[in-house]
């Protein structure tokens, strides 16, 4: 009896350590001051600082471009995982910023105090329009930038009677809209700002996603969560590593702080089959 729960544990301890060497760190890019980053489907890293330049870096985490804007300012919302365009908010200038693959500005503008009071966050969607959540009447609002225009004024206090409405992140990802509020979880919208659902998720980190995931850290844990089903699969995560914030491409997997971002081999982890 003895010999086998000796065995049992070496084999535990074995599982562990193997669950933990799967790990393979591929490049580390130093970075002080970081503030947002993002990745493109092209394998491009794209990296915010806290005046709001951006440094573009390739796979191997090395800088190939950089953009530095006229009015400074940090960053609320950095995407690039768009196929074309690259997009940017800043809730302290009120202003947002369309840019090109090359991150070359396409479009800018200041948020119209006219139509939005006070753009607390806000996230590019489909066929030219931007979601913007307004902190002065609590809405949601539909915003077509090209003609500066409001097409849809969604007030969230009745599409979720009981939240708080402290909104921390925006996103629409697979047409759909997401809105991470304090201490309630990930809500889901349709495109035309109907509720979904709830996600109950205590997220500490932007929104990421990955295919039908939901990605972020738990008690020393990767999870994915999927975004239809609300169901959780977790992996443990490298030696050494608690991460601020995590995201996932085809390549890698990205975990980063304020000063760094470590890059981790994909096919050579925990997450090859994902």
């Amino acid at each position: 009896m003895k010999k086998i729960v000796l065995f049992m544990f070496c084999f535990l301890i074995f599982a562990f350590s193997r669950a933990q060497s799967d790990w393979e760190l591929k490049h580390t890019i130093q970075f002080p001051r970081l503030g947002l980053l993002s990745l493109d489907n092209q394998g491009f890293i794209f990296i915010s600082d806290l005046e709001g330049n951006i440094y573009q870096y390739n796979k191997e985490g090395r800088l190939v471009n950089n953009f530095s804007p006229h009015r400074q300012g940090a960053l609320s919302q950095l995407e690039a995982a768009w196929t074309v365009n690259i997009f940017t908010f800043s809730t302290d200038l009120q202003e947002y910023r369309i840019l090109d693959r090359f991150i070359n500005p396409v479009s800018q503008n200041r948020i119209p105090i006219d139509k939005i009071t006070l753009a607390k966050m806000a996230t590019l969607g489909n066929n030219n329009i931007m979601w913007v959540f307004d902190e002065a009447d609590l809405s949601l609002k539909q915003f077509d930038y090209r003609i500066s225009e409001v097409l849809q004024h969604q007030p969230l206090n009745l599409i979720l009677a009981k939240s708080s409405l402290e909104v921390k992140d925006i996103r629409e990802y697979q047409n759909l809209l997401f809105l991470h509020i304090e201490s309630e979880g990930v809500y889901i919208l349709d495109n035309q700002g109907n509720f979904i659902r709830n996600l109950k998720v205590n997220l500490s980190q932007k929104l990421s996603f990955w295919k039908n995931y939901l990605v972020y850290s738990e008690n020393d844990h990767l999870v994915l969560m999927n975004i239809m089903t609300g169901k959780k699969e977790e992996f443990e995560l490298p030696e050494e590593i608690i991460p601020k914030n995590i995201m996932i491409n085809q390549y890698a997997v990205f975990f980063y702080d304020d000063s760094k971002v470590q890059i981790y081999s994909k096919a050579a982890g925990p997450l090859k089959n994902y």
